[in-house]
């Protein structure tokens, strides 16, 4: 369970003014204290972590709020391969359009 700061939101998740150098998830904030307009950005830590094995790991980041079947997660899949580790996101693609409980039955490009 993600650890909230007073307002309710989960404590690693923070805002910066439209137009930074960040990537930034669909949902709009409002505006800062200054008046600008602001999105909620994520530190690329992952949301999930599933070692399946010592030698297959998986990634998941999720948008903001999103549940392990909604259509809203970035995977990676971390694979030992002989003596290397092989690391492809799913779909090939770094985008959040695939479901956490579906990591394993995906394509890995």
């Amino acid at each position: 369970m993600a650890a909230n700061d007073p307002n309710g939101r989960n404590k690693w998740n923070k805002t910066r003014p439209v137009g930074a150098d960040v990537t930034f998830l669909s949902d709009n904030e409002g505006t800062d204290a200054q008046g600008r307009q602001s999105q909620v950005v994520r530190d690329e830590y992952p949301s999930r972590v599933d070692e399946v094995t010592d030698s297959l790991i998986y990634l998941g980041w999720a948008e903001l709020g999103a549940t392990v079947d909604d259509p809203r997660w970035k995977i990676r899949r971390i694979q030992q391969v002989g003596s290397v580790w092989e690391q492809k996101y799913a779909g090939g693609e770094e985008v959040y359009r695939f479901r956490w409980d579906q990591r394993s039955m995906l394509n890995y490009e």
